[in-house]
């Protein structure tokens, strides 16, 4: 398996809800004066797009600013390629 970790040093998100990311068109910040736009649907389909490929995907760590993203996905062994 191939770990790869993406970081940012945006908002962040509170840990107890790193778990909601995941689900269709949530939101962690909804009021209608948010500054930040987006639809809720990026790190579901990039769950989708990796778990069919036989990996999986995480939250690694959240604070205030910014957040941990993690996935692996399986290589090809013996051939010295990546995915």
């Amino acid at each position: 398996m191939i770990l790869f970790t993406i970081e940012d040093n945006g908002i962040g998100t509170n840990p107890e809800k790193a778990d909601k990311l995941f689900q269709k068109f949530y939101q962690i910040v909804t009021r209608p004066t948010r500054k930040h736009a987006g639809t809720g649907l990026g790190l579901v389909i990039r769950r989708g797009i990796i778990e069919a490929h036989g990996g999986k995907i995480w939250v690694g760590h959240t604070c205030h600013t910014g957040a941990t993203i993690k996935f692996m996905l399986p290589g090809q062994e013996g051939k010295g390629k990546w995915i």
